[in-house]
């Protein structure tokens, strides 16, 4: 899994379980001890996009949260592959002409 991916995963659930409107600070994200440098880039990234938003905690440390406008983009970022259009499209294409060639 991405690095955005993992993020924005992390981000969903903590939105769906117990504290839905409390940020988290990016340290405690799986994945982020790892990979410190390539996750704080992620992070920019995705800020920069406008998919989560900055806020400062309690103790002013920077902490991160989903972009609740742009809730449809961030599931478009984690559906899974089958889910994609293109490809439902081409299973979709595969299933006609399978049955086409039952015909013919």
């Amino acid at each position: 899994m991405t690095a955005k991916k993992a993020i924005l995963k992390a981000l969903s659930e903590r939105q769906n379980g117990t504290a839905p409107s409390a940020p988290i600070r990016p340290s405690t994200l799986p994945g982020f001890r790892e990979a410190p440098e390539k996750y704080q880039q992620t992070i920019n990234l995705l800020l920069k996009e406008r998919l989560i938003e900055g806020v400062k905690d309690a103790e002013g440390r920077m902490a991160i949260s989903l972009n609740s406008h742009r809730a449809r983009d961030v599931q478009k970022v984690l559906r899974p592959l089958w889910a994609h259009p293109a490809v439902l499209g081409l299973i979709g294409l595969s299933a006609v002409a399978a049955g086409l060639s039952l015909f013919i």
